[in-house]
């Protein structure tokens, strides 16, 4: 057993900035409209307490979740009406407990706690960016315009943001895909300011057809050609309003609604057509994969199917093994075995940093919890090396860091 610590690359990392610091990154004309947003989206937050979250948990979860706790404890009083500039005063203020958790927008603060939680690299997706621009991205109606906005605000912030770790931050550009010679030009802007973790699809495509059509193939090309992975993240599924069952139904499907571009891309052909292409699902789970692969070798393989296979030269489970992986975020233990039947090499492990339902800031426990008996080979591969690889990290310079601040393969085994 090796003496060198474990290299840790969080595939699954987020960060958002205060509203009024994307003031600085977006046209002052969109300013009063982008203030709107947000105090319209915390009215709402607001006035769906009860519906989103049992309101008798609410004092056990903020125990648990810290400054994010207080956040909803504040969200959940009724007794707190404040008006339109208080709110969005409150929104900006990082000691209120309305603001991001500091950790999501100050990289000081954000640095301690990933070395903390002995990430020495991290891909970092959206948490909140102007007009809802991101995971939640046409969920609500919002103008073209105004989300094209949000989308390039977010992005440049993120640039700035990861300029202060640049070898450690993995920045996933956010798009939009109402126009799509548009999308491209803001592909190439996120590239050329330094956001090389690929490029967030949006789960849903708003009134445009999904994923499946030709109206796409710009969007894959410029990806192909600048090595930019194509992202899917869980985060989005449809408003089902305020009866008791929405967020039932949200949470159920959550999931879903991330994994579906996997279909329309292996169907369409884009794989196919750019071999060289890396789509990757995060927080999506993983053991949905081997039944959806058993599906659709059913399907290609039958003669009265065969028409939807004649301009694909390799079977469905061949294109998954060639052009796609799993961003694992807090892979659990009874998803482990996964690992062995869909291959080790597409997993790489996610903390969610710095969501609740992740494993920060117990990833210690949680590694050791579910590759307590893992080779160490697989146990290098799945908290790192994965990730070094696909997304272009520097493994050697992490790997110096990873010495000051990684666990030991004993360690993870509970050995130490």
């Amino acid at each position: 057993m090796s003496d060198e610590k474990v290299l840790i690359i969080s595939s699954d990392c987020h960060a958002g900035a205060l509203p009024s610091i994307y003031n600085e990154y977006i046209p002052a004309k969109y300013h009063d409209a982008a203030n709107r947003w947000w105090v319209d989206y915390t009215r709402e937050m607001m006035s769906r307490v009860g519906t989103f979250f049992d309101q008798e948990a609410v004092d056990a979860y903020a125990e648990k979740a810290g400054q994010g706790g207080e956040r909803m404890k504040a969200v959940s009083n009724p007794n707190i009406t404040p008006s339109d500039e208080d709110l969005l005063e409150m929104l900006s203020d990082p000691t209120n407990p309305f603001a991001p958790r500091r950790g999501e927008w100050d990289a000081s603060v954000r640095t301690k706690e990933i070395d903390e939680d002995m990430s020495a690299g991290e891909v970092i997706f959206p948490q909140m960016a102007p007009f809802g621009a991101g995971l939640m991205q046409y969920r609500h109606e919002v103008s073209p315009e105004y989300n094209l906005e949000g989308c390039r605000a977010y992005n440049r912030w993120l640039a700035d943001f990861c300029k202060s770790n640049p070898q450690r931050m993995a920045g996933v550009a956010l798009i939009n895909v109402d126009d799509i010679d548009t999308t491209v030009e803001v592909i190439r802007e996120a590239r050329e300011m330094g956001l090389w973790g690929g490029v967030l699809l949006p789960s849903s495509t708003g009134s445009h057809p999904f994923y499946h059509h030709p109206r796409y193939e710009p969007i894959w090309a410029v990806c192909a050609e600048l090595d930019l992975p194509l992202q899917s993240h869980a985060g989005w599924a449809p408003d089902y309003g305020d009866v008791e069952s929405a967020t039932a139904m949200f949470i159920s499907e959550v999931d879903m609604w991330g994994q579906r571009p996997f279909t329309a891309l292996m169907w369409s052909g884009v794989f196919e057509r750019y071999p060289s292409i890396k789509y990757v699902l995060t927080e999506v789970g993983s053991g949905w994969v081997g039944e959806k692969l058993r599906v659709l070798e059913f399907k290609a393989r039958d003669p009265i199917f065969k028409h939807f296979t004649k301009d694909l030269s390799l079977s469905p489970t061949e294109y998954f093994q060639r052009n796609c992986f799993l961003g694992s975020s807090f892979l659990a233990r009874h998803e482990a075995h996964f690992c062995t039947k869909l291959g080790v090499d597409k997993f790489m492990w996610g903390s969610d940093y710095p969501h609740l339902e992740g494993t920060w800031p117990n990833t210690r426990k949680a590694l050791t919890e579910t590759f307590h008996d893992f080779e160490e080979e697989d146990i290098r591969a799945i908290l790192g090396l994965n990730a070094a690889k696909l997304y272009g990290f520097d493994a050697g310079a992490l790997s110096k860091i990873s010495q000051e601040i990684g666990p030991s393969i004993a360690q993870i085994r509970d050995e130490a």
